[in-house]
């Protein structure tokens, strides 16, 4: 894990990120049942969450069995959002506001298409993408000792993602390194497809988007498209 310091300098390079991000004109907004309020931008042709779920409860009111802050941190939560395990993502009382629902696999490469990635990679697992496409989707990236980034397509579509890092069992790991989504699609009896974003210095796939079954125990962010 990184250090204390590394996290909060890296957390406030995120929130310095969206808060750019926010003042853009073509992006819109949504709230859920809690009063949350999420803005949202279009990609390709759906409209998306604009940033990570942060909701506790169903769209009837009851409460989730997930939905934690990373690190228990408070000042974590507008940055990061929350993590959910599988479960609460497929429920159907549905976890996303009034209107929305969590992005499925297919919705994914939606977007992947839209943004670049080449048609006959869409339906592969592991990491896709050329050029460095998945800088277009994140928060920030900064450069390394190793490689530098064209800073002008970081977040190129508005869409900021965060290295919210992911929940197992009891434990909060990678955050600062990775972000996982959670997609609503069934892969197996304990498995669904989830996206990875990479942002450690020495992660070669920091440029790509991973698509991959994961166990459905796992808390990982989520993201939720426009019905």
């Amino acid at each position: 894990m990184n250090s204390s310091a590394n996290d909060s300098s890296k957390l406030a390079d995120t929130q310095q990120a969206i808060q750019s991000s926010e003042q853009s004109s073509d992006q819109g907004s949504i709230q859920d049942v809690e009063g949350n309020v999420y803005r949202t931008v279009n990609i390709g042709n759906r409209v998306w969450l604009a940033e990570n779920l942060r909701s506790t409860k169903f769209q009837d009111g009851t409460a989730l069995n997930t939905g934690f802050i990373p690190d228990d941190n408070d000042k974590n939560l507008s940055g990061y959002g929350r993590l959910y395990d599988w479960n609460d993502v497929s429920d159907s009382r549905n976890i996303c506001p009034e209107g929305w629902r969590v992005a499925s696999d297919e919705d994914w490469k939606a977007l992947e298409s839209a943004i670049g990635i080449a048609e006959s990679d869409l339906d592969k697992e592991g990491w896709r993408g050329e050029s460095d496409i998945a800088i277009t989707l994140k928060a920030a990236q900064p450069n390394t000792l190793f490689k530098r980034f064209d800073q002008s397509q970081v977040n190129k579509h508005k869409f900021s993602a965060t290295p919210a890092g992911v929940k197992l069992g009891n434990w909060y790991i990678t955050q600062g390194m990775y972000t996982e989504f959670w997609t609503s699609s069934n892969a197996t009896e304990k498995e669904a497809f989830a996206r990875t974003l990479a942002y450690s210095w020495w992660n070669s796939h920091k440029g790509e988007i991973r698509r991959a079954k994961l166990k459905k125990s796992y808390m990982f962010s989520v993201r939720c498209v426009k019905i």
